[in-house]
């Protein structure tokens, strides 16, 4: 009996897509019911799980490129987007600096070092406009799905209680 209100909380949590569950089940009886708990939506959960972005992920990668971090901007990840432009501005900077002193002294250690800043600059650029397409394919997916669990001693008994949330 006992582990069939565990397969019966597993069913739930692995299929329960519409709706909010909240069940505490004891963990030494059996499952005693099914308590739904539904809540208002946020945003639009279809859409969300459809191929259909809340974000315009070519619009992200169009930003980062015409300014690194833009696209940071626009998916809301704030603290990204000044450490990527300042990682693609320090890069630039080397380039030029590296590429200047390659043409006033023609040492071919300031050449070599203007190409590999080239190269970590165009990794970089990439990243940046790869991380933007990612956050906003991404949009707000956490908010959709919430896992938590919580286990605690409730008159003399332990309750396990897990928690999965859709948002619809």
């Amino acid at each position: 009996m006992k582990q069939y209100g565990f397969s019966i909380l597993v069913f739930l949590f692995i299929f329960g897509h519409t709706s909010c569950f909240a069940q505490t089940v004891p963990l030494q009886q059996g499952y005693s019911g099914f308590p739904g708990k539904f809540s208002s939506a946020k945003i639009d959960t279809n859409r969300l799980l459809s191929d259909q972005p809340l974000k315009s992920p070519m619009g992200a990668v169009f930003r980062s490129a015409v300014l690194p971090g833009w696209g940071q901007v626009y998916t809301g990840h704030y603290l990204k987007a000044p450490v990527a432009l300042a990682t693609n501005a320090f890069l630039l900077h080397h380039i030029f600096w590296y590429h200047h002193r390659w043409r006033t002294t023609k040492n071919a250690d300031f050449q070599g070092k203007r190409n590999l800043y080239t190269w970590y600059f165009s990794l970089a650029y990439l990243l940046t406009m790869v991380d933007a397409y990612v956050d906003a394919y991404l949009y707000k997916f956490d908010e959709a799905m919430e896992i938590s669990q919580h286990i605690d001693m409730k008159g003399g008994q332990w309750l396990a209680e897990v928690r999965f949330t859709y948002h619809f």
